[in-house]
């Protein structure tokens, strides 16, 4: 047999295709209840007999928002490991992990931005598959406070109780200082608040960005998982693997004044990782040209 016929029947393994997920036990990485906003999404698209968390599993051991255990790896690094970590320890083979990340959104640097990893690591044969996912829907912040009015004003402003704060004494996490986490009733806040203030002049009051504490976070979580299994679902036109998954983007929608090509998407490329078949669509949203004040000729 040929190597290009070798590939080709190689690529029509039905292993690589939706039904590697049958029947199977998928095991969520997660210590956060993230399994609440995973399983759902994955059980609606895969041929899956159960979405299930692995008990007591260390996942802050990778990092941790609020600065205790600094992360070492950059987010998608840091969730493969934590998939690896959860077969590991589980002696599973169908992983979930999840790993989520904030800073300033680059278009716009004044809004905070939520970008989110899912990974799937299947130990039958070491395959990863992945997704990511950038929102700008948060509830994230923190501020030093010199006074209750202040912890009261800015609990106000992250939806607090409905999402749950994080109190210490200083802005950096220093050995020895003592953490407040998952604060989410009024009356702790205060006391804690007052204690801080009254020992040290201040407090630092920042929103507990673990998923179970922080609900809109949550529904990102949701929204990134019923995204990616929307992507592990679609099969590859050419063999028929699973994760026909979108590859990069191309530039250059036309100005609907001038038809210059501008900076803005023209449409997705999709990619196989089985047999590297390619393939472009345009944008989902079916925009075809441009405003001109996003062009570089009409608005230079």
């Amino acid at each position: 047999m040929s190597p290009v016929a070798m590939a080709a029947a190689e690529a029509l393994d039905p292993a690589r295709g939706i039904d590697r997920f049958a029947g199977r036990v998928a095991a969520v990485a997660t210590r956060h209840g993230k399994e609440s906003a995973i399983g759902p999404a994955l059980l609606s698209r895969l041929p899956l007999a159960e979405v299930r968390v692995i008990d007591d599993l260390d996942t802050d051991r990778f990092g941790a928002f609020s600065g205790e255990v600094a992360r070492e790896q950059d987010p998608l690094e840091a969730c493969q490991a934590k998939a690896r970590y959860g077969a590991q320890v589980s002696g599973l083979d169908l992983i979930v992990a999840s790993e989520g990340s904030f800073a300033p959104y680059p278009p716009a640097p004044f809004i905070p931005c939520d970008e989110e990893h899912l990974v799937l690591f299947d130990a039958r044969d070491g395959q990863c598959f992945t997704h990511r996912h950038v929102a700008l829907e948060t509830v994230f912040g923190g501020e030093c406070c010199t006074s209750i009015a202040q912890v009261l004003d800015f609990a106000a402003r992250m939806r607090f109780p409905g999402h749950g704060l994080v109190l210490r004494s200083a802005e950096r996490w220093m050995p020895g200082m003592t953490m407040h986490k998952g604060i989410a009733d009024r009356e702790a806040l205060l006391e804690t608040a007052r204690q801080l203030i009254a020992a040290h002049g201040s407090c630092w009051v920042e929103t507990d960005m673990r998923a179970m504490m922080n609900p809109t976070r949550m529904q990102v979580i949701a929204e990134t998982a019923r995204a990616f299994a929307d992507e592990l679902a679609r099969a590859c036109p050419a063999c028929g693997a699973c994760w026909f998954a979108v590859r990069g983007v191309k530039e250059g929608l036309p100005c609907v004044a001038c038809g210059w090509p501008t900076q803005s998407i023209v449409g997705q490329l999709r990619g196989c990782w089985c047999c590297g078949h390619q393939q472009f669509a345009p944008r989902p949203d079916g925009k075809t040209h441009e405003d001109p004040l996003h062009c570089g000729n009409c608005n230079p």
